[in-house]
């Protein structure tokens, strides 16, 4: 089994708190609703990564998406919360996922991982739940390589209608769900905006009721080279080994 690791020094934030809460029911709650969306996102990312490829889950949670990942990936998951972690752990465990290599306590916001070192980012309904979901998309930007693809799954806030209503309505609720019931997609659409190397090619409404929405993110292929360089270098080891000493 590969190492099942965490890492210490993020910065803690209500979500912390929240998905703590969560996390023993969190499975039963959020499971089958939000399976159709986790099923996408975690074919898309895969189909991006290829064999043999290098993909980053952001906010891993319990793991759900992680027995829906291809056997020939490498998945290494990150969440702020310990708690929501060792139930991945068990998942991993139980399910004897070799295509998991790492799973690591870690803010989205302050990855602690090189540059280039992803073929692909996975941010399965994270972005609403982080309090700054910019710099977020920064960290999985720097991690992935050159010609990698981020892979968002999220629900968005409506413009109009009775949906935006009871949106607005449940945003007062937020810090104790521990997510924004009124996160707008201009939170993503700016940030994409201002990236010259980000291409959209994908937006996609899935079920239920077109709640979620799926986005793939190409980075410009500019540079590919790149990353035959950095797969020649062990930098697998570098941050595995260091994190191994932090089970947890």
């Amino acid at each position: 089994m590969n190492p099942i690791t965490s890492t210490e020094g993020y910065a803690g934030h209500h979500a912390q708190a929240a998905y703590s809460r969560w996390a023993p029911v969190y499975d039963l709650l959020f499971d089958l609703p939000f399976h159709p969306g986790r099923l996408a996102a975690a074919r898309a990312a895969a189909e991006a990564a290829g064999p043999g490829g290098e993909i980053l889950v952001i906010g891993v949670g319990t793991g759900l998406e992680l027995p829906l990942l291809p056997a020939d990936v490498r998945a290494t998951g990150v969440d702020i919360s310990a708690p929501m972690l060792r139930a991945a752990r068990l998942r991993v465990e139980r399910g004897a996922l070799a295509q998991v290599k790492a799973l690591m306590v870690m803010d989205a916001c302050a990855l602690e991982f090189p540059d280039a070192a992803f073929d692909a980012a996975l941010a399965p309904y994270v972005m609403s739940v982080l309090p700054q979901p910019e710099r977020a998309l920064d960290e999985a930007w720097r991690v992935l390589r050159p010609g990698g693809t981020l892979i968002v799954m999220n629900h968005f806030s409506a413009a109009r209608g009775v949906r935006r209503t009871v949106e607005r309505g449940m945003a007062g609720a937020a810090r104790w769900l521990g997510w924004r019931p009124d996160f707008p997609y201009s939170a993503i659409g700016d940030w994409l905006a201002a990236r010259p190397d980000a291409r959209l090619v994908a937006r996609r409404e899935l079920p239920p009721l077109k709640l979620f929405t799926l986005l793939r993110i190409d980075k410009a292929a500019a540079c590919r080279d790149a990353r035959a360089a950095t797969l020649a270098t062990p930098r697998d080891a570098s941050y595995i080994s260091d994190a191994a000493s932090r089970r947890l």
